[in-house]
């Protein structure tokens, strides 16, 4: 029985530095801070490509949160975002996280038809300002220099251009249509405007840029909204919105799965992960990285 659990052991550390070593070549697919008031949350989609070689399906996110407050962390794919958004029952793909202050997770054999969502929230009691990274194993459009996203091809329908530290854009929505946008030059900033029938007339709806992300960076407004854009960040940023044709469509009750589960393997090389991850955010602030915030945007506010 000794011999069977020193090879039980073995296993297990195999399987842990295994998904390390695969984890040190995953592109950083975003990253963020995002400032939350009790009770509320942010939702950061990810939308791999399947029709690659070398696709994975694999997803890593890790977050910190600067400070006191605890976060919530939910992975969902589209319909159970859906659920979820609208107060109706749903069901994470990897068992959720939290109530904590920091954490990493890891989910494997994703579709790459539809995206998937990392829903942080505040479960605390004081606003928190949480940073979170997500990598991805593989989103290969990154190496091409194109933005992550539905469509290698996706048409830019309207842009803003350049924004400047505290210039706004706004555009109204007359249509029904998903959109998926991004910055240029930073294409790892991403956002999706889903826009639905409705009978609103002009409805302000404010997205904030600061900390290198569009903030709330998923929405969905009526037809006839106006959204507006604010940059608070010290370099300049655009938005860039491509229609997706066809919109969101989600497979039928009883079609192919959307989701994944969390695996033995990642349950065992969860802590070494979260070492990984957590060497790499230093190592990255300490470089000077371009996803570095500067200065939180509201802190930039109260002091001026």
């Amino acid at each position: 029985m000794r011999g069977w659990g020193i090879a039980l052991l073995l296993a297990v550390c195999l399987v842990a530095s295994a998904a390390v070593v695969r984890a040190s070549h995953k592109p950083i697919y975003k990253s963020s801070t995002d400032v939350l008031e009790p009770g509320t949350w942010e939702a950061h989609f990810v939308w791999l490509r399947s029709d690659y070689f070398n696709y994975m399906g694999q997803v890593w996110w890790q977050t910190y949160v600067a400070g006191p407050g605890l976060i919530d962390l939910l992975f969902l794919d589209l319909e159970n975002f859906y659920a979820f958004r609208d107060g109706r029952p749903y069901q994470t793909i990897v068992p959720p996280l939290g109530p904590a202050t920091d954490g990493a997770q890891y989910a494997s054999d994703l579709s790459g038809d539809l995206p998937y969502f990392l829903i942080i929230r505040n479960a605390g009691s004081v606003t928190v300002h949480v940073t979170w990274t997500i990598f991805a194993e593989i989103d290969w459009r990154r190496w091409q220099g194109a933005p992550p996203g539905p469509s290698l091809n996706l048409t830019i329908e309207r842009a803003s251009g350049p924004l400047q530290n505290g210039s706004s854009w706004e555009t109204t929505f007359d249509a029904p249509a998903v959109y998926v946008y991004h910055c240029i030059p930073h294409i790892d900033m991403t956002g999706i405007v889903e826009v639905v029938p409705g009978n609103a007339s002009s409805i302000p709806v404010a997205v904030q840029i600061h900390d290198m992300g569009f903030h709330p960076e998923v929405i969905r407004v009526p037809v006839g909204s106006t959204v507006e854009w604010t940059n608070h960040d010290g370099t300049n940023h655009s938005v860039n919105l491509g229609i997706l044709p066809g919109g969101f469509v989600l497979i039928p009750a009883g079609g192919a799965p959307l989701s994944a589960v969390l695996g033995l393997g990642a349950l065992a090389a969860a802590p070494a992960v979260g070492l990984l991850l957590f060497l790499r955010r230093r190592a990255r602030a300490a470089e000077g990285s371009s996803k570095k915030p500067e200065r939180n945007w509201k802190e930039r506010v109260d002091d001026e």
